[in-house]
């Protein structure tokens, strides 16, 4: 008589990635010079500071749309004062993924890999604008796995635990940073700002029940003329704490991933130029994390009835480890004279493979603007690398990210310059886990009685095998061959003899 055992139902909601990709794309604007100011002589250097004013989930892709604000240096062609030029490059982004009738959650972060400021005629300048950014597409799901909970006692059941970090939440923050900063009393006045950079930071973060908490400061850096016409820089860090509601509510500490995107900014001086204005807005989008213990019924058999089994597949991607690398790009620059800023934008890594090792390389555009020895004001830009080296198997998928930590420092002696600043990158090392799990068991009639059979084999591995298959080729338990050899390893080397009561 069959007898269809009991599985337990235990459903795991997730996350499930559909898409992490880098998108890039070039924007090109051309600018007229205004009437009241002076024609074009050159070029000093140009800026660009990304937003980000939307995304949209698509049934069959995602969107993104935002715009460059952009500031450009020039030195007149009468060799007047310098003067300041200010653009606006908007884009929108496309990233494609399988058709879908449901919404999921949206990530997404924009950086500039590059702009150049290019003099058409004294009178029109054309603006390049090499821009990437990274779109995340999560869709929420479902696993249903099965457990079997004390099962007949001639049965034998392989249950396998898989630990297993998976995303399982997103929610996003928008908040606003409208902080008024006095300089100060030893910097000089500000005539006219020439380009202005907040770098957001996190100090903490964490998941307390449905919120996700975080706090850092904005780095903000300052780039200006004097009323001497000379070139100042000014930084700043304004610290902010922030929470996120969350969809669902966590007993414990989860990890917690945040991508801070500015959406808005803007930084005006008083007249007495003493004073800055600086409203910032930032969209904290955060990613839950949870390390979810999967318990697997990989297999099963019986030393005394018949035994069918109905399994199914499951496919999940788990992340096995998150690196950081800190590394500094040193890079020279052909400049005599005195430094007056360096900038840096870094892009996102790429990856090289060898084996199971992956490099990854972050490629750093810089742009460094100096008095040279004649005084004159001039500007260089220049490409470094930052590189580093992390092992991964040939199975495995790596999701990277770059970011620049701490100041950027130039430094001019003897007709040579070094650029250097601190780059930090951060590993996600992830592997698609298939698996086979039993969600049915069918007991049948009793195996008819064997002939004589001897109480003990005794076998030499011929390869490194677990005990499960030599228990049930041999028709004995992990239990009984453990004892029998006073070992409790769940396997035997290749070449060990190994005792098999036979039951």
């Amino acid at each position: 008589m069959n007898v269809d055992l009991t599985f337990q139902e235990k459903k795991m909601a997730y996350l499930r990635r559909m898409l992490c990709q880098i998108a890039a794309q070039e924007e090109t604007a051309e600018t007229i010079i205004p009437d009241s100011m002076p024609d074009v002589g050159r070029i000093v250097g140009c800026w660009g500071v990304p937003v980000l004013r939307g995304k949209e989930w698509r049934s069959d892709g995602m969107l993104a749309s935002g715009g460059i604000t952009a500031k450009v240096l020039y030195v007149p062609a009468d060799d007047g004062q310098p003067q300041v030029l200010e653009s606006y490059l908007p884009f929108t982004m496309k990233w494609d993924f399988p058709m879908t009738d449901r919404e999921g959650k949206l990530r997404v972060d924009c950086r500039l890999r590059s702009l150049d400021a290019r003099m058409i005629n004294s009178r029109k300048i054309l603006l390049r604008a090499n821009l990437a950014a990274k779109g995340e597409a999560y869709l929420p799901e479902e696993e249903t796995f099965y457990t079997l909970q004390n099962p007949p006692k001639n049965v034998e059941v392989d249950v396998r635990h898989y630990p297993m970090i998976l995303p399982v939440d997103c929610c996003e923050k928008s908040f606003l940073l409208d902080e008024e900063l006095d300089l100060p009393g030893t910097a000089p006045e500000i005539a006219k700002v020439v380009y202005y950079n907040v770098q957001p930071e996190l100090t903490d973060s964490k998941v307390m029940g449905s919120k996700a908490v975080f706090k850092g400061f904005a780095a903000l850096h300052l780039l200006y003329l004097a009323p001497d016409g000379r070139l100042a820089t000014w930084e700043y860090e304004i610290p902010f704490s922030q929470y996120a509601e969350l969809e669902q509510e966590f007993e414990r500490e989860e990890e917690l991933q945040i991508g801070l995107m500015s959406t808005g900014v803007e930084l005006d001086a008083d007249e007495e130029g003493k004073r800055v204005r600086l409203k910032c807005s930032l969209l904290a989008q955060c990613l839950i994390s949870s390390c979810q213990d999967v318990e697997v019924v990989q297999d099963a058999y019986s030393l005394r009835n018949t035994l069918e089994t109905k399994s199914k597949a499951v496919e999940l991607e788990s992340r096995l480890d998150r690196q950081q690398f800190q590394q500094v790009m040193r890079q020279n620059v052909p400049i005599s004279g005195t430094v007056a800023d360096a900038s840096i934008l870094p892009d996102y890594p790429r990856q090289e493979r060898s084996g199971d090792t992956v490099r990854l390389e972050v490629p750093v555009s810089g742009t460094v603007v100096y008095y040279d020895d004649t005084g004159a004001l001039q500007g260089k830009t220049v490409h470094g690398q930052a590189d580093c080296e992390m092992k991964l198997s040939d199975t495995g998928k790596c999701y990277a990210d770059s970011a620049s930590a701490g100041r950027v420092q130039c430094s001019a002696a003897g007709g040579n310059g070094e650029l250097q600043a601190s780059i930090l990158v951060t590993a996600d090392c992830c592997a698609g886990q298939g698996m086979e799990t039993l969600c049915g068991i069918t007991l049948g009639d009793a195996l008819p009685r064997q002939g004589q059979r001897p109480s003990v084999i005794v076998r030499k591995a011929p390869r490194t095998e677990s005990l499960w298959n030599l228990a049930k080729t041999c028709g004995s338990t992990r239990e009984a061959i453990q004892g029998a050899n006073a070992m409790t390893e769940d396997h035997v080397e290749a070449g060990t003899l190994v005792l098999i009561p036979t039951l």
